[in-house]
């Protein structure tokens, strides 16, 4: 898991940096900066699902359709809950206001990440199989010997 949590930390500083870029960019060719964030977002976005779906988490063989929606979903909710948790952060005063944005953009890649790990880019399960927790034999307990234990002489 840490080295697909790597991974996704690459991915993530690549689409950060497109978005930043893009919206540079944007905003230096006289583009108005809420347009040119909406637009370096998206762009980002596209950048962060190829990446995530083809290297962050390649290993889980997941449809590139039902990954999307679901992804744009987390990056919609990672994005609300950074602005929500920065709002907050920012109003209490207890951090200066960069580590309070550090903070708040930290805890939405965690999130971001464990939503995209156990739902956005998990293979859906095939229809009539059931999970069930791989067991070691050695180490199943004897049913019948719970049931009547030995007695000691």
């Amino acid at each position: 898991m840490v080295r697909q949590m790597l991974k996704f930390g690459i991915v993530g500083l690549l689409a950060t940096f497109v978005h930043m870029v893009i919206g540079f960019l944007l905003i230096q060719s006289s583009w108005q900066p809420l347009l040119a964030n909406m637009i370096a977002f998206g762009i980002a976005f596209l950048v962060s699902f190829v990446g995530h779906l083809g290297f962050s988490f390649a290993e889980q063989e997941v449809s590139a359709a039902s990954a999307l929606w679901k992804f744009a979903l987390v990056a919609l909710l990672g994005f609300a809950c950074n602005e929500t948790l920065l709002l907050v952060l920012l109003w209490q005063g207890v951090f200066t206001d960069t580590l309070s944005l550090w903070v708040s953009t930290g805890f939405a890649a965690a999130l971001t990440f464990a939503l995209s790990r156990i739902w956005a880019f998990r293979a859906p399960r095939e229809s009539g199989s059931k999970t069930r927790c791989k067991r070691d034999p050695k180490a199943s307990i004897n049913r019948q010997a719970l049931r009547h234990p030995r007695r000691r002489a």
